[in-house]
């Protein structure tokens, strides 16, 4: 559960823990009055409040859910290490196939629907067309998820810029650079037809990335809400 997350848009909060021990009747189940809560949910918890409705003291464990035997062990008291959020390339990775499913499913009718429209539109039989202008269109759609879902999360320290979508955009400018630098069969393009398809990718990539914010752990709500400003 991304808790922190959670917890900076306010579904996770003061009134919804304390609804949840009054409708659990906690009180009745154990005798001591404290409530562990994972760190990162602090944003969203106003723990005298909790005491004042609750009557539970909260007291905020470690970050990472596997470190709570520990730390209940220890007599609540938490290691350093337990009080660091780590981000690193293969906790980063790990999110890659949510961020690839979120993107791909929506976008699947998309794909076809480029294609088809490439071999209606453009000159000649369907087929040859297809494959003139649907193709390069659904590739640079391909190249844009690729650059903002499977790219950015990976090379996130070493993109430039701190906003998400500007980190996207970069991405993005690349991945059309290299889609039409490297990819063979894109003869048929025109100039304004590649523009726009550059446009498409650079725009898609953007908003890619910056829905990693959700998933990432050194963003903040406000950041945010100013990046999409």
């Amino acid at each position: 559960i991304n808790i922190w997350c959670a917890a900076g848009k306010g579904t996770f909060g003061t009134e919804e823990l304390v609804r949840r021990l009054q409708t659990t009747g906690l009180e009745k189940v154990v005798e001591h009055r404290e409530v562990i809560l994972p760190q990162l949910g602090a944003p969203g918890i106003a723990a005298s409040a909790v005491k004042k409705l609750s009557k539970f003291r909260v007291i905020y464990g470690p970050i990472q859910a596997k470190d709570a035997p520990a730390f209940v062990a220890a007599g609540m008291k938490a290691a350093p290490e337990m009080r660091r959020k780590t981000f690193t390339l293969g906790e980063r990775a790990v999110l890659i196939p949510i961020e690839l499913i979120a993107a791909l499913k929506p976008l699947a009718g998309v794909l076809v629907a480029l294609f088809i429209l490439g071999g209606l539109i453009g000159s000649g039989p369907f087929w040859p067309a297809a494959r003139a202008h649907g193709f390069p269109a659904v590739l640079a759609v391909l190249v844009g998820v690729g650059m903002g879902a499977v790219a950015h999360p990976l090379l996130l320290p070493y993109v430039p810029g701190r906003a998400f979508a500007l980190k996207g955009l970069i991405l993005g400018a690349i991945g059309a650079f290299l889609l039409f630098s490297l990819a063979v069969g894109f003869e048929g393009v025109g100039p304004g037809e590649k523009i726009s398809l550059i446009l498409m990718l650079s725009a898609l990539s953007a908003f890619l990335a910056m829905n990693f914010t959700g998933a990432s752990t050194y963003t903040s709500l406000s950041g945010v809400k100013k990046e999409m400003r």
